[in-house]
């Protein structure tokens, strides 16, 4: 005697919409990465320029626009709602699934303080940026996996 069929699988959930009115679904997980990636972009300009205030600004925009991308698609209301809630989130997360130098990167930069005593010759140093990279990349690697296993 054969077993009876299995009941067929729910389908995966679908993505959310855009939502041009919603902080989050405003932009598509691919667009916050590029968002992401713009800003990654100006941070190493403003910091390589010895802007250290804006640097950091825009590096922490970029880890978190980048962590928005990651919010859309496993949401988390312990992420919190805004960039820096976002970067403070992930430095503060112990679970095993984010890597320790991931986790370091956010805490550089939330606790790296705006303004710099230290004065170098040449380029300023772009550490900050390197960091809010880390950031990025596996929040890309987190948004593509989560993009293989839905579809």
């Amino acid at each position: 005697m054969s077993a009876p069929p299995s009941p067929p699988s729910p389908p995966p959930p679908s993505p959310p919409a855009i939502d041009p009115a919603h902080w989050l679904y405003r932009l598509s997980p691919e667009d916050w990465l590029r968002a992401a990636d713009k800003e990654l972009a100006l941070a190493y300009g403003a910091l390589a320029g010895k802007q250290r205030r804006e640097g950091l600004t825009y590096a922490r925009r970029a880890g978190g626009m980048a962590l928005n991308a990651v919010l859309w698609s496993t949401p988390s209301d312990a992420w919190g709602r805004s960039y820096v809630d976002h970067l403070r989130a992930l430095a503060a997360d112990a679970h095993t699934s984010v890597p320790g130098e991931v986790r370091a990167a956010a805490d550089t930069l939330m606790s790296a303080p705006m303004t710099s005593n230290l004065v170098s010759l040449g380029p300023g140093p772009t550490d900050l940026a390197d960091a809010a990279r880390t950031v990025i990349a596996w929040a890309r690697a987190r948004v593509s996996a989560a993009a293989a296993e839905t579809g």
